[in-house]
């Protein structure tokens, strides 16, 4: 699972384990020590079980220089919404993509190892890929851009109301022209579907 929001809404939607169908989900970290911490850390040696990517960080998650720290609601009982607001009033700030155009983007992921591993990541799944809400914009050209260099053979885009309509049409027209991008062997097959008819939050 990729992300391109820094919001918390995948996060939560990730820890209801009460609602079914419960979903394998590691994002990379863990407790830090032996002693608990309010937060825990995020550690390279994890990719390998670690299936949540935020590809351009996150609100809950904060750079403490010496390690990448998230912070949780079950190691302190405190909302995460709080413990953001009060990070922030001691000018700390979270880790996540804020800039605008795309090579201003792709500069600051390659200024950190979360980001650009799980930069690195995107590009090396395969199967079948859902593009759920993104509207591949160009601002987001540094990661669009990877899925034909990727093992990906099927790609499903969403799309939100009127097929025709002129939004609709530029994301039809910028998915189709992956399949064209791509220089493997095994081609890139692009379906689309409505996004209406999808309850990804449950």
């Amino acid at each position: 699972m990729y992300t391109v929001n820094y919001d918390l809404l995948l996060y939560w939607t990730l820890m209801r384990m009460e609602v079914p169908p419960e979903i394998r989900c590691d994002d990379g970290f863990r407790q830090a020590g032996e002693a608990p911490q309010d937060y825990v850390t995020w550690e390279p040696e994890n990719i390998k079980q670690q299936n949540v990517h935020y590809l351009h960080g996150a609100l809950h998650i904060f750079d403490g220089a010496t390690e990448i720290q998230k912070y949780t609601w079950s190691n302190t009982g405190i909302r995460l919404i709080a413990q953001i607001r009060d990070a922030l009033q001691r000018d700390l700030y979270p880790l996540f993509v804020s800039e605008g155009a795309s090579d201003q983007k792709l500069a600051r992921i390659q200024h950190s190892d979360f980001l650009s591993k799980a930069s690195r990541s995107f590009v090396s799944i395969g199967g079948t890929l859902f593009i759920y809400g993104h509207s591949l914009d160009p601002n987001d050209e540094h990661i669009i851009r990877l899925i034909p260099k990727s093992n990906v053979k099927q790609l499903f885009v969403s799309i939100y109301g009127d097929d025709n309509s002129e939004d609709n049409q530029r994301i039809i027209t910028r998915a189709n022209s992956l399949a064209l991008e791509r220089k493997k062997k095994t081609s890139l097959d692009v379906d689309f579907y409505q996004a209406e008819t999808v309850n990804v939050w449950g």
